[in-house]
C-alpha cells in the first residue's frame, strides 16, 4: 500500500497565507503542518512510499519531506496548476499509480485511528462518509446505493447522499480504472473539473464501499474559518484519545 497526496492547488480561499505559503504548510496546534501530520500518521500505519503532486511553493513541500528520511517520496509537478484542477495532476502522476493506494487531498486533517481502521478493513476499496453529519452546502457529498459509492459531487442533496471526505482506499484494479478515465477526460481537454467527474462515469461498474467516519476525525481546511475550527477540533479529539489511553 502506497499513498498519493494531491498538493498542487492554489488555496486561494486561505487569504494572504497562500501568498507566501502552500496551504499544507498551515501549522496545527501541536506544531505540525498539515502535511507533516499526514505523513506521520500514514507512516505510523505502515505506509512508507508517497507520491506527492505539487504546484505553488513546491520547495516548501519537498523541504518537509526531508524530515522523514525513512520514507520514499516521488514528486510530480503540475506546471499549469493555476489553469487546471487536480484531475490533471492525477493524469501527470498516472505512471506511478500501479499499486494499491490511499488517495487523499493535501488539505485533510485526520486521526491515526481512521487510517488504521481503513487499512484493516477487509474490503479492497473504500470511501468515507458520515451519515450523522449534516450535508455540507459547498463540499463533497457521496451518493451511496447498497453500501457502494455511486456518485461524488458538490451538487447532490438527496436522501441517499452523505457528507463525504476525499480519502480513498483503492485496490490497484479500481485505481487503474479511474486513471484510465482521467486520461480520457484530459485527452478531450477537460482539465478544469474534479477527478471525481471522471470517476462518476464508471462507478456503476466498481465496488467502492462506503465506510463511516462518524467515530473518527477527518475534515478539510478550505479557508481561514476552517483552519481555526479544524485546528481546535483535532486538538480536542487527540486529547480525548490520549486521556482514554491513560
Amino acid at each position: 500500500m502506497k499513498a498519493i497526496i494531491f498538493n498542487s492547488g492554489l488555496g486561494k480561499r486561505m487569504g494572504d497565507f497562500t501568498n507566501t505559503h502552500h496551504k499544507s504548510m498551515a501549522v496545527l496546534n501541536n506544531g505540525e503542518t498539515i502535511f507533516e501530520r499526514q505523513i506521520r500518521i500514514l507512516g505510523e500505519n505502515g505506509i512508507n512510499e508517497f507520491i506527492v503532486t505539487t504546484g505553488p511553493f513546491k520547495e516548501q513541500i519537498e523541504s518537509v519531506s526531508k524530515k522523514f528520511p525513512e520514507y520514499k517520496f516521488t514528486f510530480v509537478e503540475n506546471p499549469i496548476y493555476d489553469k487546471t484542477n487536480y484531475i490533471y495532476s492525477m493524469f501527470l502522476a498516472s505512471e506511478h499509480l500501479n499499486d494499491d493506494f490511499l488517495l487523499l487531498h493535501g488539505d485533510l486533517v485526520f486521526d491515526t485511528g481512521l487510517v488504521k481502521d481503513m487499512l484493516e478493513d477487509d474490503r479492497k476499496s473504500l470511501c468515507l462518509i458520515n451519515e450523522e453529519k449534516a450535508l455540507p452546502e459547498k463540499d463533497f457529498k457521496g451518493r451511496i446505493e447498497d453500501g457502494k459509492l455511486r456518485e461524488v459531487s458538490i451538487n447532490i442533496f438527496d436522501a441517499d447522499c452523505f457528507a463525504f471526505q476525499p480519502l480513498y482506499k483503492l485496490c490497484k484494479k479500481d485505481l487503474l480504472s479511474w486513471v484510465k478515465q482521467v486520461a480520457n477526460f484530459v485527452k478531450e481537454g477537460t482539465t478544469g473539473v474534479y477527478a471525481e467527474n471522471a470517476l462518476n462515469t464508471i462507478l456503476k461498474d466498481m465496488n467502492i464501499y462506503a465506510k463511516s467516519y462518524s467515530n473518527n476525525y477527518i475534515d478539510e481546511i478550505d479557508n481561514l474559518d476552517d483552519y481555526a475550527r479544524v485546528t481546535r477540533e483535532i486538538e480536542e479529539f487527540d486529547n480525548k484519545k490520549i486521556q482514554k489511553r491513560r
